[in-house]
């Protein structure tokens, strides 16, 4: 018990030691509490780490797909058709007069050759009249054979002797592939065409020949050719036109199937009228011929297998629609290649023809 107060009295005095010493006369001072220190609260403070605003990544702009221009449809028919036959350069050179081929009674043939207005050389015969010219030209267009038996003046030989005889400058093609010309093409016969458009200013350009338009002359598919020549060419004086294959080329499509069996040549016929008729109308002559500026003179034999006179008459009825000059001469019975008086007298009424619009 004495020990505890004893402990008391020493704390109560260490107190008093820590006030310092009592202020005289004055009250007993108010013994300071000691507080003990506040307890700190540990905040845990969660530093958030900036909240990054999402990159915007922009997205690109396509640029503007530039619509295609419409693709043209090529024309199937570009270069063969009658507008294009009309605009060609034709007359360029000049006709190379080579060796003597035949001399027949008042004529001497030669062989030529002459450039087409496509850059082909070509070949014919040239029919030159006995004694001093200029001569009327006739230029004599004959009809299809077979490559391999052609030889030069062959379907032509007749006509050009009976009219060389008589006065004329005859020029006979041979058209290409054959004669030794070149190879080219003949889509719808427009190469023939080209070939006979060629020689026109050139025959017009020889030495012996009259100045001025040409006669011309076909059989078959040559009468096909000069029809097709007629209307893009004004330098034809006059026509004649002899049995002629149709001159619509959708109906030369149907007889030439016909006489084939089937398909005629694709080299010649690239597509059937059906795939395209629009492109067979501009390729065929009888759309074209309120172009003719020539009178024409038709012959056909009524009993013709190989083309059937109603092509002569189509172009007939064609010409005559146009208000054109155009005389039919049928002859009752008569085949493809006129004989005897029928001939006779097709070569009579053709050389009173030439000579009405040629002269002598």
């Amino acid at each position: 018990m004495m020990h505890r107060q004893l402990a008391w009295l020493l704390v109560l005095a260490a107190l008093a030691a820590a006030c310092g010493p009592a202020r005289v006369g004055g009250p007993a001072p108010t013994p300071t509490r000691v507080l003990a220190p506040p307890t700190m609260r540990a905040v845990a403070t969660t530093t958030r780490a900036p909240t990054s605003s999402p990159t915007v990544i922009p997205t690109p702009t396509a640029a503007p797909t530039a619509t295609p221009a419409p693709t043209a449809t090529p024309d199937p028919v570009a270069g063969q058709s009658i507008p294009a036959l009309r605009g060609l350069r034709y007359g360029e050179g000049a006709i190379s007069i080579g060796t003597v081929y035949n001399r027949g009674p008042g004529y001497t043939s030669y062989r030529i050759s002459y450039p087409s207005a496509d850059g082909l050389t070509l070949t014919g015969l040239l029919h030159v009249p006995a004694g001093d010219g200029p001569f009327p030209v006739i230029i004599a267009n004959r009809g299809y054979i077979a490559p391999e038996r052609y030889q030069p003046g062959m379907d032509s030989r007749v006509f050009s002797d009976y009219l060389a005889r008589r006065g004329y400058l005859v020029v006979a093609p041979d058209y290409r592939g054959y004669g030794g010309g070149d190879e080219g093409p003949n889509a719808f016969y427009s190469g023939y065409a080209i070939d006979v458009l060629s020689l026109i200013p050139l025959a017009q350009a020889l030495p012996m020949a009259r100045p001025g338009p040409v006669g011309m002359w076909g059989h078959s598919r040559g009468a096909s050719t000069t029809v097709a020549a007629l209307t893009v060419s004004d330098q034809i004086a006059a026509a004649v036109v002899y049995a002629p294959a149709p001159a619509d080329l959708a109906q030369d499509y149907a007889r030439r199937a016909r006489q084939s069996g089937g398909t005629p040549d694709t080299d010649t016929f690239p597509f059937p009228p059906e795939a395209n008729p629009d492109a067979y109308q501009r390729v065929s002559p009888l759309t074209y011929l309120d172009a003719v500026t020539a009178p024409v003179l038709l012959h056909h034999g009524t009993a013709d297998t190989t083309v059937d006179v109603s092509a002569s008459i189509a172009i007939a009825e064609a010409l005559r629609a146009a208000g054109k000059d155009v005389t039919l001469h049928r002859y009752e019975g008569g085949p493809h290649t006129l004989t005897g008086a029928q001939e006779q007298l097709y070569l009579e009424r053709t050389l009173a023809f030439f000579a009405q619009h040629l002269g002598r």
